[in-house]
């Protein structure tokens, strides 16, 4: 006999794709909306209602359980419209990765658990509706090998059949925290690295002549309009300011990188991609300083805030400054983030996973507006096989940006595919249409 109501396992679907079908009675907030890309027709019939309905009762290929005992549904290829005639596949940009570290080379914590797999993890990307990854540098020589690994990758996809796979670009600079290795050098009879041993940071460094920079300025000078003649390389940075860890590098030279950066960005037209980290009020203050050499007509500095977890009001300061502000998992953690990323502008917007880091985890505020799991494995039981059906626990990868996405939509009573086609579109106009040359 057939059960009166379908079995909770039957429910498992794409909330998302049924909230464009069916009215829903809360309303997105105006003051986030905007037109989608594209342009679909979002009007309702009678006809997608009962598709919406039948899909109640057909069961998913396969379904996950988070860690707190919530259902989620495995998520399925976005090429698959199912029998929406109305559904098209949602398009991410991962606007903020880090594919050169070490876990996606198969260490972790300085030992070796698994193969490198970055090849399947950008196949699973692709497969999951990421179009463009933008991966970051944090040294000179970091920036140097993501350029290579960025030739190997176009190399390795114009081989493959059909040519297509998730498109990759760069950054050119130095993160905040390893200005120290780039700018300055150690003192001969350095004090304590931190506080906690009896000493004062600072006192290690001290900065390098004014000769020594500029050659430095001038490596990352030539490394930027090098990539900008393939359309590789994007941006200037990760840099900007960490207070949070000054232990590897002191405030003084921190701000040093931070200007030596802003005079690459400013020779080579290239847009920020900053960091801040407990330090938004100093790094909109170095900003404004600059401003009339970094901002275009309007006094507009094109960049992203990467990685943000301060306040609306912080937020607001930099968005003043023309700057988008870029969230991730570290982003939606606690209820002051969600709230958050509420009151922030749709408009002004960018999704990013920081892959390897930042993932979403079931303690964060966040987590409950997850829709989309992906099977994972502990790094000690992963191999290059398990890789094609499960992910590393606790690895992020671009196509988790997809939960990212599901949670602004969720904090802003938002729909997703709203959410993601508005945020892609912020990211071509802040990086010039990602197009390689």
């Amino acid at each position: 006999v057939a059960p009166t109501h379908p079995p909770p396992h039957l429910l498992l679907l794409d909330r998302n794709r049924l909230r464009r079908l069916v009215p829903s009675p809360r309303s997105p907030d105006p003051s986030v909306r905007a037109p989608s890309v594209g342009g679909e027709n979002d009007r309702e019939t009678s006809a997608a209602a009962r598709i919406a309905r039948a899909a109640l009762v057909r069961s998913p290929s396969s379904s996950a359980s988070s860690a707190h005992g919530r259902a989620l549904a495995v998520m399925p290829s976005p090429s698959d419209g199912g029998k929406d005639p109305s559904a098209r596949p949602l398009k991410y940009v991962d606007a903020g990765a880090n594919l050169l570290d070490s876990m996606y080379r198969g260490t972790y914590h300085s030992k070796r658990r698994h193969e490198p797999d970055l090849d399947i993890v950008l196949r699973r990307a692709f497969e999951r509706g990421v179009r463009e990854v933008i991966s970051l540098a944090g040294t000179a020589k970091e920036s140097e090998d993501l350029a290579e690994l960025i030739g190997r990758l176009d190399g390795d996809s114009a081989k493959a059949e059909g040519g297509e796979g998730v498109r990759v670009f760069g950054t050119v600079g130095v993160h905040p925290t390893r200005c120290a290795e780039a700018f300055a050098v150690r003192r001969k009879a350095a004090a304590p690295r931190n506080e906690s041993e009896g000493g004062d940071p600072a006192a290690a460094w001290v900065p390098k002549t004014e000769q020594e920079r500029d050659e430095m300025i001038r490596r990352l000078i030539r490394l930027c309009n090098e990539g900008k003649e393939s359309g590789n390389v994007v941006a200037v940075g990760e840099c900007g300011l960490d207070y949070a860890r000054l232990q590897f590098c002191p405030k003084d030279i921190q701000h040093l990188g931070l200007r030596a950066q802003l005079r690459v960005a400013s020779e080579t037209n290239l847009p920020l991609y900053l960091h801040n980290r407990e330090s938004g009020a100093d790094l909109y203050d170095v900003l404004l300083e600059h401003r009339d050499e970094l901002g275009d007509g309007d006094g507009n500095i094109r960049g992203i805030v990467h990685s943000f977890d301060e306040s609306v009001e912080v937020a607001e300061r930099f968005m003043s400054l023309g700057l988008y502000i870029g969230v991730n998992g570290c982003s939606l953690k606690t209820a002051e983030n969600l709230e958050a990323v509420r009151r922030l502008p749709l408009e002004r917007l960018v999704l990013e996973t920081d892959c390897p880091w930042c993932d979403i985890r079931p303690s964060h505020a966040g987590a409950k507006y997850v829709r989309t799991a992906f099977p994972a494995k502990k790094e000690k039981q992963y191999n290059r096989e398990l890789g094609r059906e499960f992910c590393v626990k606790n690895r992020t990868e671009p196509c988790h940006v997809a939960q990212v996405a599901e949670v602004v939509a969720g904090a802003k009573g938002a729909d997703v595919r709203e959410v993601v086609e508005v945020c892609r579109r912020n990211v071509y106009d802040l990086f010039g249409g990602l197009e390689k040359r």
